[in-house]
């Protein structure tokens, strides 16, 4: 059985010569394999057209165990010729100008020097002709397999299939099927050309990927294939035309498929879909030593998809693969902290979901003293209080971060809504210490500090209709706050830096 993991059902491609008086078209007049062959049209005054193979993968000289093709002549008596392109410097190509490239090509010879009939299918192998080097009449001609031990190790890129005109007569024409190149086919089918498994580069999160799988028999006998479809676990089954086997999702079997034979399966795949919906409510009250950290985000990371399909019959099994790229989500992040001693009181409502953040919180800290047990001598210990709150709305390019430092007391109110068509931020605080508060809105960055008693007062909103701002503003209301406490002068001077 050929084992063999292929992007298409044949590592070689083609192209068909044109000319002002030659032309190579696909036929469905006559065929050796499938439906189609390509026929080769010379006139009066051509000279010579030509197919072109290439390699998707270069083969070694040594490994070129077959080269044959199946010819039916139609009018005139046509010379044929092969040309073998060779890389012998590595670097993938052959170059007329590199002296370790090589080419080489067969005699010509024509219909009747090879015996064919007109109206039938001929086999021309490759392995029958005479070849020479190309530009080097100092080289000795000789057969295919003479050349194979003297180019090993150099790699065959193309080959010409070149037919030269009968000048006896008006018209040169011929139909060529069935390439046969060390085992891979070209039987010049609609679908021949076509990757086994084909699928859309990118998807987002939560749609419907589409995959399209080729299958085909290369075969010169009919065989019965099996599809067989390996899903990604990431995935989950949606439909595909046509139905599968019955009982399964993922094999088709095509019995009695005719030589030639290609056919086309589409099945479709989902990915997941961010659905995670929580609320959270907390409050906590107490005197001692306290530390939180929390953090919220809809973010999501983007991620590979990767399906593989495998194609079997008794003679052949063939692997191919395809992998789409899961776009992550620009989402937001809410993170809040706050630690120190003394009194502390804390309460908070939590909305979360795959395309919102909801926040309300409240906390209330002011520095008392606190008794350190440290090797049975207790300390008395007054620390002082330390919050930050931020957030980043990625899909927007907004973000926002308020902190607190070195606190003696702290009351923080805030309410926070994160979405793509709404950020909402509001605020109130009052403080003795130092704040400092950094936003970028609107393409406007800010920065504000301050330094003493304050009460500040902040609001901030931008809205999206559609892919355009609808609305934006932003205030701030700050004054010293004559009821707090006194702190000593050099507290009491103060900065606001916009």
């Amino acid at each position: 059985m050929l084992v063999m993991e292929s992007a298409s059902l044949t590592d070689l491609e083609y192209r068909l010569g044109k000319s002002k008086y030659g032309d190579v078209d696909l036929s469905e007049e006559v065929s050796f394999h499938g439906t189609t062959s390509a026929e080769l049209y010379l006139s009066d005054k051509g000279t010579y057209i030509r197919i072109t193979v290439y390699m998707d993968q270069p083969l070694f000289m040594e490994d070129l165990d077959s080269l044959s093709m199946w010819i039916d002549p139609e009018s005139g008596n046509g010379e044929i010729q092969l040309d073998l392109f060779l890389d012998g410097d590595g670097d993938g190509s052959y170059k007329s100008k590199s002296p370790k490239d090589t080419r080489i090509r067969s005699l010509k010879e024509s219909w009747s020097d090879r015996g064919m009939l007109f109206d039938e299918w001929n086999e021309l192998d490759g392995f029958d002709l005479t070849y020479e080097k190309y530009g080097d009449k100092g080289q000795p001609v000789g057969g295919l397999e003479s050349w194979r031990e003297r180019l090993s190790g150099q790699k065959i890129v193309k080959l010409y299939i070149t037919l030269y005109k009968d000048k006896s007569v008006s018209k040169t024409s011929a139909f060529i099927d069935y390439i046969t190149i060390a085992g891979q086919i070209i039987s010049f089918e609609p679908l021949e050309k076509e990757a086994i498994k084909d699928a859309p580069a990118t998807v987002s999160p939560g749609k419907t990927i589409t995959y399209t799988i080729t299958y085909g028999n290369n075969l010169p006998e009919s065989v019965d294939l099996v599809v067989l479809e390996s899903y990604d676990p990431a995935t989950y089954f949606v439909m595909a035309y046509p139905e599968p086997d019955p009982g399964t999702n993922n094999i088709w079997t095509i019995r009695s498929l005719p030589p030639g034979e290609h056919g086309q399966i589409v099945v479709k795949l989902a990915t997941a879909k961010p659905s995670c919906k929580a609320e959270i409510r907390g409050r906590v009250s107490g005197s001692g030593f306290t530390s939180v950290h929390e953090d919220l985000s809809t973010n999501v990371q983007g991620y590979d998809v990767t399906n593989r399909v495998t194609l079997t019959c008794k003679k052949f099994n063939i692997t191919s693969s395809a992998t789409t790229a899961v776009r992550p989500i620009k989402g937001s992040i809410l993170s809040y902290e706050a630690h120190g001693s003394g009194i502390y009181h804390s309460q908070e409502l939590l909305g979360y979901s795959p395309t919102k953040i909801f926040a309300y919180r409240e906390i209330a800290g002011s520095s008392a003293p606190e008794w350190l047990n440290i090797s049975l001598s207790p300390l008395v210990f007054q620390g002082s209080w330390s919050a930050r709150q931020s957030w980043e709305n990625k899909a927007r390019d907004l973000s926002w971060c308020e902190s607190y430092h070195q606190t003696r007391l702290l009351n923080l109110s805030s309410r926070t809504q994160l979405t793509k068509s709404l950020t909402y931020q509001e605020t109130a605080s009052q403080f003795i210490g130092l704040a400092d508060r950094q936003s970028l809105l609107n393409g406007a960055a800010t920065v504000q500090m301050f330094a003493g008693n304050y009460t500040l007062k902040s609001k901030a909103t931008a809205a999206w209709r559609n892919k355009r701002p609808r609305k934006s503003k932003a205030w701030l209301d700050f004054c010293p706050d004559p009821d707090l406490p006194e702190v000593e002068e050099e507290e009491n001077e103060s900065d606001d830096e916009d």
